[in-house]
């Protein structure tokens, strides 16, 4: 008989523990976007969850207002990739996970009511746009990428990561800080030149292929 995770395995200790309980729990929401057919991408809810892990508190069911305001007004601007025409999904995924975990009875009890976390999403939507395309948010790594797919570079294929690299590297500095900044260039050891291929931020939606 299977028995029910309880409040801890959606907290999880370390890398290992959060990939099963990441897993299950995109599963559990996978199913339930099926059932109540929510128009959303088959791996919904990964983005959201590894920066919940990795960047605000760990706890994968615990959502309070601060925590949607770092995620969707700090770190997805510096770090994620969106299309401008593709931002609407990034908020209603955000609203049917938090949906989702209301319904199934997974939302944890010392999170906002979901009625008040929806409500800041609203709030926050407009401020959430206008910071996706504010490009001195951008941390280094989505400086980098964004410049590489402007110039047609596909960020999974190593070889074309690597050539783009050395081309970057091999501009004069000007050119090279007016993608990373005169700030974040001269944070660079060797005068904003990348001396190794830095992972590009993930991505969100339909570019779900580019990995972070």
């Amino acid at each position: 008989m299977a028995v029910e995770p309880t409040a801890r395995h959606w907290w999880p200790d370390d890398e290992g523990d959060y990939e099963v309980a990441s897993t299950e729990l995109k599963h559990r929401f996978a199913a339930w976007v099926a059932d109540n057919g929510v128009g959303l991408q088959e791996d919904a809810g990964e983005g959201l969850l590894h920066y919940k892990w990795g960047y605000i508190d760990g706890h994968l069911t615990r959502w309070r207002r601060g925590d949607l305001s770092e995620l969707y007004l700090e770190l997805y601007p510096a770090k994620v990739m969106v299309e401008p025409d593709e931002l609407d999904e990034v908020i209603d995924e955000a609203r049917a996970f938090i949906g989702f975990l209301a319904e199934t009875g997974l939302l944890d009890p010392d999170s906002d009511p979901p009625e008040v976390l929806l409500e800041h999403l609203g709030r926050i939507e407009g401020t959430f746009r206008a910071h996706m395309t504010d490009q001195s948010r951008f941390s280094f790594g989505k400086r980098m990428w964004t410049k590489a797919v402007s110039e047609g570079v596909d960020l999974g294929d190593e070889r074309a990561v690597d050539a783009f690299i050395a081309r970057f590297n091999a501009r004069p500095r000007a050119e090279r800080e007016a993608v990373l900044g005169p700030t974040l260039s001269s944070r660079q050891p060797t005068g904003g030149r990348v001396t190794a291929p830095a992972t590009p931020p993930r991505s969100s939606a339909k570019r779900r292929k580019r990995r972070r």
